[in-house]
Formats: structure tokens, C-alpha cells, sequence
């Protein structure tokens, strides 16, 4: 199985977004929570067999590892993360999994790759881990990364439109509370991104943004 081999001791790149390092139960409650939408993401980010796929800010790796599903033998997804800790998850769930998916250490301002690396790049509540400054960044390096015609999914947070589930999340979710996809749209539009749009996933709890990099 092929994997970015890094030290156990790899230290956490300089970021000024949020890092989560709880790994081990942030992928025991949220793998349940999160696994549903999955298919639809999927269907959004349009990935082909054959696909070079980037998931940015992957977590414990499971969106990554279904990218890989979806790309197929011939395919290649990768996910990174700027947590050692959420990394090391992930490769242990691709060890398991028998995918060939890789995880690195990165940040979204910063991707380690060549431009025009990848057919997809994704992500799922990532973006709002990030200040202001750095979205737009973050953005910009996804668009880099990207091929000509390639797509951008950004999967995050849909604020509740329900009275009293909006009550519950404000006073004890304060971070979903504050993200809405479609502030995103200007960002995305000064990154590069084309034919931008914004819509649900099958979970009522996400939204997306999808962009696509101009053709050459």
C-alpha cells in the first residue's frame, strides 16, 4: 500500500486556523454522523474513475478514503491535514480500508503540490477552521492545484432554519451557527472559480459550493 511516510514525531505546520488534535474520538462520533452524506458528496464533486482527488483539511480521512472508491485502481485520492494527530487516523483507516488513499501533513494556505496536480479538490467543514485571510488563500491554493476544468466542492455547515434547533445550535454550536456556504461566493469568484454554485447535500445539516478552474 503506498503512503507519504513521515515520522510519528512530525510536528504541526504554522497555521493560523484552527487545528483539532482529539482524533481518536472526533472520528468515533463523527464517522456516524458524517458517512451518510458521503454518496451525495460524491455525486457534487463529480469525480470520474481515474481521478487524481485532493481532500484539504481531511480529518481522520474518510471522505478521503470513499474518493478513492470513486476514483478507482486507476485513481488516486489524498488527504491532508495540519493535525499529526488526525493524519496518523487516517492512514491507520486506510490500513484497514486496503485503499491505496495517502495522507500527508499540510495546510490549506500552503498545498505541497505542483500546480494543476489534480482533476478534483474537496473539502468537508474545513473552511470555517479558517480567518478571513486565510479562506481566501486556502481558496487560491485550491484553485492552483487544480487542472483546467477541474472542480472545487466545498462542503460545510448549513445554518438551521428551524426556531428552535437555530436556539440549539447558537447557544451550545456557536461555530455552525456562524457558516453559510453562500458567503463563500465572492471568495470563491476572486480565487479564479467559474460557474460557481451553491446548494444541499441528502444532509440537512451541510451545503456546498462547487467552482470549476478555467479551461486552458
Amino acid at each position: 500500500m503506498s503512503h507519504f511516510h513521515q515520522h510519528a514525531d512530525e510536528q504541526a505546520p504554522e497555521t493560523k486556523g484552527i487545528v483539532l488534535h482529539w482524533a481518536g474520538p472526533y472520528d468515533a462520533i463523527f464517522n456516524h454522523i458524517l458517512q451518510p452524506s458521503q454518496a451525495s458528496i460524491g455525486v457534487l464533486a463529480q469525480v470520474k474513475a481515474g481521478d487524481r482527488v485532493l481532500d484539504v483539511g481531511c480529518g481522520s480521512g474518510r471522505l478521503t478514503l470513499a474518493a478513492q472508491g470513486w476514483a478507482g485502481e486507476n485513481g488516486e485520492a489524498v488527504g491532508i491535514d495540519p493535525s499529526p494527530e488526525m493524519i496518523q487516523i487516517a492512514r491507520r483507516n486506510a490500513e484497514r480500508s486496503r485503499l491505496k488513499a495517502k495522507f500527508e501533513v499540510g495546510v490549506a494556505e500552503s498545498l505541497p503540490f505542483p500546480d494543476g496536480s489534480f482533476d478534483v479538490v474537496l473539502n468537508r467543514l474545513m473552511l470555517h477552521h479558517l480567518p478571513g485571510d486565510l479562506k481566501q488563500r486556502g481558496l487560491a491554493e485550491m484553485r492552483r492545484v487544480l487542472k483546467p476544468g477541474g472542480v472545487c466542492l466545498v462542503v460545510d455547515f448549513e445554518p438551521p432554519k428551524s426556531g428552535w434547533l437555530r436556539m440549539i445550535v447558537e447557544n451550545h454550536m456557536t461555530p455552525m451557527a456562524d457558516v453559510d456556504v453562500r458567503t463563500y461566493v465572492p471568495l470563491m469568484e476572486a480565487a479564479g472559480f467559474r460557474e460557481i454554485e451553491t446548494g444541499p447535500t441528502s444532509s440537512k445539516l451541510l451545503s456546498y459550493i462547487r467552482g470549476k478552474a478555467p479551461n486552458a
